[in-house]
């Protein structure tokens, strides 16, 4: 209570003598204030007006200095951006009607005989007027001369419409004005001589007022202003991180009571609470660009990474919206696709100077202690470079593609020639075992050249649609052993199937020797039959059976045997790690082989 007490007395002496002084300065004030008003405001309007007609014949003629200038001297200026020459005729047009506005406004102060005995000697505004209208009028022939022929117009502009305004406008308002302010500046000084007086009986009135409140404030200080002096700076202390500062005060009143417990949260915030500058450091140490919005998404905080990547310093983009930074052609579609905020997505920010930079972006929002948005957090993580990179990577594979694709069209050129090398061969066979190995031979190698002939016609150059593949094997097949004696079909059974090339190859040759074996050996007694070929994918295996109704092989379940194509079919699949068998098929006549390779 002594704290208040103290206060109360203080701040009543003090009232009382700044209600005295005030008294008698507003006396002296208020009769200054009348003479002010009475005499000194209509002059200072009509200064004001001509000022304004004056500033706004300057401008007009530097806007239109400003046209005048090419945009290949423009190099010349600064680096602030200059307005198009739309713009800058748009600006001289509002400088010509505010001119017109003052204009009027003079004419009504003259109608006042106080103001016309002012200007008296002063040129007659109407011969102003006159030749203002004709700046006017020859300023707009130029403006529309400036659009037609850019060097005639600046000539003009040179030799009459910049002499002329300089020699005949500039003069009168000029005069005009500078009367106006000599007779503003013979009221200022009446005015002046008042003030003087009035200071007098105000400084003495001060001076004792001044020792009084000198008493006062020393009293002030010793009990109440110094203690409030260490609380202050001790606090500031704390606000900056300073959690060791103590204050020392040992008084039993209020601000003794106060400094206690501003120790003790002090105390208590040094052990829950890092220092701010540790924090900061922190944000400014990640690399990734972080942006702080407040509720309605203006910035409040960025560190140095999102200065860097947008080029802007931190005093200029605060405030400002965050979507101002947002690459806004693709942001909706974005938004649609990924699900804004709480998720992280590819997006494109907008730097200072318009360039657009690739990005993974995620927002989250900050909430408060009552679970209430006060804000989002941005963070964003240049992707340039690893963009770059996917392009080149895309480049170079499709550089590869193209040149693997065209390596899979010259093997099977070079393997259609060899087969018609062996077609030659065959037509020149003088032995029919001669010309029967040449046949198989030959069959053999196409077999391989579809493999090519496929993956140069897909857009996988690693795999075939093996389903298509033995169509076209089986098709080229019974052309090769077309015999008009015998009524032989070839019926496949294939599921979709996909082969790489180093399982394709020896594949489709295992087929061809199976089928062509049939052909050969399974229906010498027979006038017709059926081969057929199934071929499915079963628990990560490739299982191909081929069947025929002929007369059956002679050999073991295992496919024991010396001939060339029994040892192919051994190499073929020991090349697949599978294994096969011939064996004669349940209750039926015919053979089936059957060969198992994983996938």
């Amino acid at each position: 209570m002594r704290l208040r007490f103290k206060i109360i007395v203080s701040f009543a002496c003090v009232s009382i003598l700044i209600s005295a002084v005030g008294l008698v300065s507003n006396w002296y004030a208020s009769s200054i204030q009348k003479r002010l008003l009475s005499s000194n405001v209509e002059t200072t309007r009509l200064v004001q007006y001509t000022a304004d007609i004056e500033r706004g014949l300057y401008q007009s003629l530097v806007y239109l200095n400003t046209i005048r200038v090419d945009e290949g001297d423009l190099e010349v200026l600064t680096t602030i951006n200059r307005p198009s020459n739309f713009q800058l005729t748009e600006r001289f047009n509002r400088e010509l009607d505010s001119i017109k506005l003052s204009i009027e406004m003079v004419n009504e102060l003259l109608d006042t005989s106080e103001i016309t005995e002012i200007i008296k000697d002063a040129p007659d505004l109407e011969a102003f007027e006159e030749r203002f209208r004709i700046y006017e009028v020859i300023t707009r022939d130029w403006l529309e001369l400036n659009e037609e022929d850019k060097e005639q117009a600046s000539i003009v502009f040179q030799t009459s419409i910049n002499p002329y305004f300089r020699n005949n406008i500039i003069p009168l308002i000029s005069n005009l004005r500078q009367k106006s302010i000599d007779k503003q500046n013979q009221e200022n000084d009446a005015i002046e001589l008042g003030l003087k007086q009035a200071n007098f009986v105000i400084r003495i009135l001060t001076l004792v007022c001044v020792l009084i409140s000198f008493l006062i404030a020393f009293y002030v200080y010793r009990s109440i202003a110094k203690p409030l002096a260490m609380l202050n700076r001790s606090a500031r202390k704390v606000g900056e991180g300073d959690l060791d500062e103590k204050i020392e005060i040992n008084q039993k009143d209020e601000i003794g009571e106060l400094a206690t417990s501003f120790n003790e949260m002090a105390s208590n915030l040094q052990k829950r609470t890092l220092a701010r500058d540790y924090l900061d450091s922190i944000i400014e140490s990640i690399h990734e660009a972080l942006i702080v919005t407040d509720a309605e998404g203006l910035l409040v905080g960025m560190n140095l990474s999102a200065q860097k990547m947008l080029h802007y310093t931190k005093d200029e983009a605060i405030g400002m919206h965050v979507t101002e930074f947002y690459d806004l052609k693709n942001m909706q579609k974005v938004y649609d696709k990924h699900g804004g905020k709480g998720k992280t997505f590819e997006f494109g920010l907008q730097t200072k100077r318009g360039r657009s930079i690739p990005v993974l972006l995620s927002e989250s929002e900050l909430v408060n202690a009552n679970n209430e948005k006060v804000g989002n957090v941005v963070v964003a993580t240049d992707i340039s470079q690893r963009k770059r990179a996917n392009e080149k990577i895309k480049q170079s594979l499709k550089e590869k593609e193209i040149l693997l694709a065209e390596i899979h069209h010259r093997v099977k050129n070079n393997l259609a020639v060899i087969s018609g090398l062996l077609q030659l061969q065959i037509y020149e066979a003088k032995s029919e075992k001669v010309s029967e190995a040449l046949t198989e031979s030959q069959a053999r190698i196409q077999s391989i050249a579809l493999v090519h002939e496929m993956l140069y016609h897909t857009d996988r150059l690693a795999f075939i649609d093996y389903r298509r593949y033995v169509n076209d094997l089986l098709q080229a097949i019974s052309s090769m052993h077309l015999n008009v004696k015998k009524d032989i079909s070839l019926i496949a059974e294939v599921e979709k199937i996909s082969l790489n090339l180093n399982q394709a190859i020896p594949c489709s040759l295992l087929v061809n020797e199976i089928i062509v074996n049939s052909y050969k050996h399974a229906f010498v007694e027979k006038e017709s039959g059926e081969i057929k070929v199934r071929m499915y994918e079963k628990e990560g295996f490739i299982e191909l059976v081929i069947e025929d109704d002929g007369i059956g092989v002679k050999t073991d379940k295992k496919g024991k045997g010396n001939s060339l194509g029994l040892t192919l079919m051994n190499t073929l699949t020991n090349q697949l790690k599978g294994k096969f068998t011939i064996e004669g098929r349940d209750d039926k006549q015919g053979t089936r082989t059957t060969v198992i390779f994983p996938k």
